[in-house]
């Protein structure tokens, strides 16, 4: 998502780089920005599904990394999950480092053990699980019943519930891009998938990690408050509009 013409170059070093490293598995959507005031992750996310191929996709923002043993995981797994894909969606859950633990990727953990370990040193945490964070939005997975349990499990669905989500591509429903201004914008699509009657499932053993960064212009709380009206309108709106059409009841979900 580029601002100005000149970020572009930005990419193309990236695009060499990656391919000096012999590395093909890429693709790139280049979005300029009319209004760069705003904050279009709905349209982006869809510009992002479309030229997806595989049978099944993970929807994932750029700076979560599972870890090293998941996606072989996910050939072993194949089978199954595309069986259950059709009214099931899949996730992880996701831990951020905190007191300088997981601070690079050659720090982050490489299998449950080590995160365990990492927890117990207080050096690693469930993401936005601290004072003034979003916990809301992964509290909805249990993760005591994941560190305990080394199988899948349901969990419940809760507003405003936003984990990553692993499911069939064809079956996914796309994202509303009218949410163009900072909130909402992703827990919406989780709950569109709600009311359309899918279960949601937790796979053992496996997480995603955060890579740290610097906050982008859109996190300043300032320019997220400034739109909350509109966005808690266009909420409403959403939930009316897709629980009605998905023949249930918008506020309970229930057909």
């Amino acid at each position: 998502y580029l601002k100005n013409f000149q970020e572009t170059s930005k990419v193309d070093r990236l695009v060499r780089m990656l391919e000096s490293k012999g590395r093909t598995n890429f693709h790139f959507v280049l979005v300029h920005a009319k209004d760069p005031s705003l904050y279009p992750a709905n349209l982006l996310r869809n510009l992002a599904f479309s030229p997806v191929q595989t049978s099944m996709v993970f929807l994932l923002d750029v700076d979560l990394i599972p870890d090293v043993g998941f996606y072989a995981y996910l050939r072993k797994e194949y089978a199954t999950l595309w069986r259950l894909s059709s009214q099931s969606v899949f996730t992880i859950p996701a831990f951020q480092g905190i007191n300088g633990g997981a601070s690079s990727e050659a720090e982050f953990p490489l299998d449950k053990p080590e995160l365990m370990d990492l927890l117990s040193q207080k050096k690693i945490k469930p993401i936005l699980s601290g004072e003034n964070e979003f916990w809301v939005a992964f509290s909805c997975l249990d993760y005591d019943s994941w560190y305990a349990k080394s199988e899948p499990y349901q969990f419940t669905y809760q507003w405003p519930c936003e984990p990553y989500l692993l499911g069939a591509t064809a079956a996914i429903p796309r994202y509303d891009e009218r949410f163009v201004h900072y909130g909402n914008d992703k827990a919406q699509h989780v709950l569109n998938m709600f009311y359309k009657q899918f279960s949601f499932m937790v796979l053992p053993e496996h997480f995603l990690v955060h890579w740290p960064h610097e906050l982008a212009e859109w996190a300043d709380q300032k320019k997220r408050n400034e739109h909350i009206g509109e966005i808690l309108e266009l909420t409403e709106q959403f939930k009316f509009e897709s629980g009605t059409a998905a023949g249930g009841n918008w506020h309970t979900g229930q057909k």
